[in-house]
């Protein structure tokens, strides 16, 4: 089987407030390919035409798709996995419906709800403000977290864009991997261990590896959790992934309210692919190999 491993390179100038390494995919398209022997891996900036002379080139099988942000805009991730619809092109991870979907927060908020799937309420405080249409924890910082009506005034004022605004639920979180064909029949649950007062993951936790914010947010695979718990916080995100009818592997946020009830706070369909990080250490924890993961998404494709 031919197996072409697409990822999206990073541009020259990230958007504004965003560092170039969360756009820099070569190291996960490569330990995809070191599970697929024969595998080609190529990087595109991500024009239409450019990925079509590439599929023309090398007419693949099956298609693994690790383009996150055509052109240097993480608004276009659902427009690669389009194209590959439109061609009849088989390709792994989550339909273009579902990437567009869980692009928007607040779009995906509004199906989960309606889903049944448990959302951080509106109209508390203290509550949350984020930007409704960005990914990898862009624009939030500490301050996104809003006491009173001022604060989120001050808050809503740093943010152009669209926003979602919930209570700030301030229970333990959990990082929960799902995977598989249509249905998330398997699963592995880290836990988010804030420390020294830091209360959320910020953009820097996620992606500034020398920052104060990263070392206080380690993650952590061997946390107790009660199996009563543990099949709450399962149960909300499968029904996330019902939800959004993903498909292959993603990755859920879920949080605790102060009586231990579980809710969605994110739904990332494209979840990071490196190697000891995101769902490679995910389903490593949970006694996967890597090779294994990676050929079984390539048969679901």
């Amino acid at each position: 089987m031919k197996v072409l491993v697409l990822h999206t390179l990073p541009p020259l100038l990230p958007p504004a407030g965003r560092i170039v390494d969360e756009f820099d995919l070569s190291a996960g398209a490569r330990n995809i390919a070191a599970a697929l022997p024969g595998a080609v891996v190529a990087g595109v900036r991500g024009e239409a035409r450019e990925v079509l002379a590439l599929l023309d080139a090398h007419r693949p099988d099956v298609v693994f798709n690790a383009c996150e942000a055509p052109l240097g805009r993480p608004d276009l991730e659902p427009h690669i996995a389009a194209l590959f619809e439109w061609l009849g092109i088989r390709f792994t991870g989550s339909a273009s419906g579902t990437l567009a979907l869980c692009r928007r927060k607040d779009r995906t908020n509004a199906v989960l709800a309606s889903a049944g799937v448990p959302v951080p309420p509106t109209g508390v405080f203290p509550c949350i403000l984020k930007p409704a249409d960005e990914d990898g924890s862009a624009g939030i910082h500490a301050d996104s977290i809003c006491a009173d009506p001022e604060t989120l005034a001050r808050a809503r004022a740093r943010v152009s864009g669209p926003v979602v605004i919930q209570e700030f639920v301030s229970g333990r979180e959990f990082v929960v991997s799902l995977w598989g064909h249509h249905e998330p029949d398997y699963f592995s649950i880290g836990e988010t261990c804030f420390r020294n007062g830091l209360r959320l993951i910020t953009y820097a936790a996620k992606w500034d590896l020398a920052s104060p914010d990263f070392a206080d947010s380690p993650l952590d695979y061997n946390t107790a959790i009660d199996p009563e718990l543990r099949e709450a916080v399962l149960a909300a995100a499968s029904g996330a992934w019902r939800a959004v009818a993903a498909r292959g592997y993603i990755r859920a946020d879920i949080r605790l309210d102060a009586d231990g009830a579980p809710y969605v706070l994110d739904v990332n369909p494209n979840p990071e692919l490196g190697p000891g990080v995101g769902i490679c250490r995910a389903v490593q924890e949970a006694g996967w190999s890597w090779e294994r993961f990676v050929h079984k998404q390539v048969e679901w494709a």
